[in-house]
């Protein structure tokens, strides 16, 4: 991810929820701690967080209803659930409530990092997907699922090859990102397919008339002279 990811830690034992701050921050993450559930919800509805870290047992709150009030209101925030009740059928309650993984106490802290970062990658990927599948860009309606470009009267449909949906798609996963010619080539047409750098070119050119207002003065697919090109969101 572009940011570091903020985890909110909902742990009411101080020494677990700072243990695991301090790994968390070894690894690059912001977080955040409180040992309220109530506070928690509050948090999370007012805060940008990326995955939850959950107690089931908490002193003002049940962990098995927070983990559905979270998932009800905010359904594609991951939540790892962690407790002292570690056998089957509690492990089967907690995901039951919506939590996307869950950990018996007392946990390898290895594990839990590891599942922190799974999480992280499985949401980041799955959210991106949805934001690509159909969005609005400058004069046009781009939909890399039916590999279509719509201009917004709807006069005009342009049917990408698979090969434009590929550069496109990678563009914009690295939106605001410097992305130069030879490393657009690395990564859409691999090592054992080097076409020449022009015709990165030209199919940028081709983008431009279908998506900026004005392509011969682009705001969005910026060329970044003597490196290469940028998508500008």
């Amino acid at each position: 991810m572009n940011r570091k990811s903020t985890i909110l830690i909902i742990e009411d034992e101080l020494h677990i929820a700072d243990l695991i701050k301090l790994n968390l921050k070894i690894e690059g993450y912001n977080s955040l701690i409180t040992g309220s559930g109530k506070e928690g919800l509050e948090i999370i509805k007012t805060r940008s967080i990326d995955l939850v870290i959950l107690d089931v047992l908490l002193p003002d709150s049940n962990g098995i209803d927070l983990c559905r009030k979270i998932k009800t209101s905010f359904h594609s925030l991951p939540v790892l659930m962690i407790s002292a009740l570690g056998q089957s059928h509690d492990r089967i309650k907690g995901l039951k409530s919506g939590a996307d993984d869950y950990l018996g106490k007392p946990f390898n802290l290895e594990e839990l990092l590891l599942k922190v970062q799974n999480l992280l990658k499985l949401y980041h990927r799955t959210t991106n997907e949805a934001d690509l599948n159909s969005l609005i860009i400058g004069n046009a309606e781009i939909n890399l699922t039916s590999m279509t470009i719509v201009s917004l009267d709807k006069e005009t449909v342009y049917d990408m090859t698979l090969k434009e949906v590929e550069l496109l798609k990678y563009m914009l996963e690295n939106k605001n990102i410097v992305l130069s010619r030879q490393t657009i080539l690395e990564h859409v047409w691999g090592y054992d397919q080097y076409p020449n750098t022009r015709t990165i070119d030209n199919f940028i050119l081709n983008f431009r008339k279908r998506i900026e207002l004005d392509p011969n003065n682009p705001k969005i697919i910026k060329t970044v002279r003597g490196v290469g090109y940028m998508i500008k969101l």
